[in-house]
């Protein structure tokens, strides 16, 4: 009579119990780790120490060996060594998952042409490249793994070209992120250019001062999507009035608020707007003679902002609604700032010039045609911000803020590229300020992080790399997966 093993397992899973491995019942499944043993000085004896996943075992299937542990076997009559590929697939996993909506509306607008303008705009967020490097960087990229197009600079330069002509289905495109009940903010930055031969690169003077050859650069930004939405190029030497209104013509916005900074107030821009009918919010330079400052000083009325009270008072020059705020926290930040430059440096301040301004502290003074209320003139401007992030994203994260573009056809290409990669950005922007993330990791921080999440390719089939625990730990915080 045979006798009985004293084991709880059954005889199906045993028997593929050998030396140096250990059976384990998980859940109702049985699963084989190495085993090993190690001399302990504390318990002055051998314990054991289990090792790897070495498989599972199934009654049906029997032994079946863990996939990592395939991978990690030499098999050097079965593998191709030369056909071995590593690519990227982590930010390639984001855009195919977190995109879907631009990659669709790509489709609908450049059928022939969609998949150009996502190998482009990829290159320029991730690697910040020009033309001749694009092929490199997608052909190591999971963008390119099942695509038969032929990659080489002259085919992107003459897709480049291509969708620069289409300035109607770009429109189109950008028309279609428009909500008709969106309250949107425009404004203009210049874009130097090396060419001789643009019509849009003229000299002109920027806000830096500088006399150089360049075109404007119009953005229209959405505060619900809190995003670029459109975009129009003008003549380095067309100043600012004169392109508002045809950029808002064309985008089809009967409602649109321009936000100027400090220096564009004057009383022929602000004409001019109110000829075109255009909205605008426009702070004015503290020295100018509408601020009524005893009305800001004595004022009753006030609202809560971050948390604090700003004070503000409105009165009317000219027939315009000024409005004059005063944040009380910020003037003793002020005064402070001050007092201590008289210390440091008083060969240019000193205590006449403090108590000559100390009743502009913390003021703030602002010229509107609107019809909005003082605190939401306030906060709207304050959201100017967003609008100067963004500018900040297309000229350094993507480093276009100069251009070689020779021709006119490949620049428009060329920004429509940019607006695409700046629309991730702000996907990419706007999750990291959701999880209260942003203070912690940058979008290039981001970019870094999944840009390393890798597949290599082995036998025809692609397995994904290990992630490391500070990728891990991004990806958890913002709660998002890539596939």
């Amino acid at each position: 009579m045979a006798k009985k093993s004293k084991s709880p397992h059954p005889e199906w899973a045993l028997k593929h119990k050998l030396k140096g491995t250990e059976l384990r019942n998980i859940k109702g499944r049985y699963y084989l780790y190495s085993v090993t043993s190690k001399y302990d000085p504390a318990l002055k004896r051998s314990r054991k120490v289990t090792g790897k996943l070495l498989g599972a075992i199934t009654e049906g299937e029997g032994f079946v060996e863990s996939e990592k542990r395939q991978l990690q076997k030499p098999q050097v009559n079965t593998v191709d060594i030369d056909a071995i590929c590593v690519r990227e697939s982590g930010f390639t996993g984001f855009i195919n998952s977190y995109s879907t909506n631009i990659i669709e509306k790509l489709k609908g607008y450049f059928p022939d042409e969609w998949r150009w303008i996502l190998y482009m705009a990829y290159c320029r967020l991730v690697h910040h490249s020009p033309i001749k490097n694009m092929p490199f960087h997608i052909a190591r990229s999971m963008l390119v793994a099942d695509n038969t197009l032929t990659l080489n600079d002259k085919t992107f330069s003459n897709a480049l070209r291509r969708i620069g002509t289409q300035r109607s289905a770009a429109a189109a495109y950008l028309k279609s992120f428009i909500k008709p009940d969106d309250h949107v903010m425009v404004d203009m930055t210049n874009i130097f250019s090396a060419s001789n031969k643009l019509y849009y690169a003229k000299e002109g003077y920027n806000s830096d001062m500088v006399f150089d050859k360049q075109f404007n650069l119009l953005y229209i930004y959405s505060a619900k999507l809190l995003q670029p939405v459109f975009y129009r190029l003008y003549a380095g030497n067309i100043r600012e009035v004169t392109a508002f209104k045809m950029c808002l013509q064309e985008s089809g916005l009967n409602e649109a608020v321009v936000i100027a900074d400090k220096g564009f107030y004057s009383l022929g821009n602000v004409a001019t707007l109110n000829s075109e009918g255009i909205k605008f919010i426009m702070p004015v330079k503290r020295d100018n003679a509408l601020i009524n400052y005893d009305l800001i000083q004595n004022t009753r009325n006030r609202f809560k902002y971050n948390d604090r009270y700003v004070w503000y008072a409105i009165w009317e020059v000219n027939k315009m609604q000024v409005v004059g705020f005063r944040d009380d926290k910020l003037k003793v930040q002020e005064e402070k700032d001050y007092l201590d430059r008289i210390v440091s440096i008083p060969e240019s301040y000193d205590e006449k010039g403090f108590y000559k301004r100390r009743h502009a502290f913390g003021t703030m003074t602002i010229v509107t045609n609107t019809s909005l209320t003082a605190d939401k003139i306030y906060t709207t401007y304050k959201s100017r911000n967003t609008v100067e992030v963004m500018f900040d994203g297309l000229k350094n994260i993507l480093a276009a803020d100069s251009t070689y573009m020779q021709n006119e056809d490949a620049l428009q290409g060329w920004m429509f590229v940019n607006h695409i990669a700046l629309q991730w950005y702000y996907i990419i922007y706007n999750m990291l300020h959701e999880a209260k993330q942003i203070s912690r990791y940058s979008v290039s921080d981001f970019i870094k992080h999944l840009y390393e999440i890798k597949k290599v390719s082995i036998n025809d089939e692609w397995y994904p790399e290990p992630q490391i625990k500070a990728t891990k730990t991004l990806l958890e915080k913002l709660n998002i997966s890539i596939t």
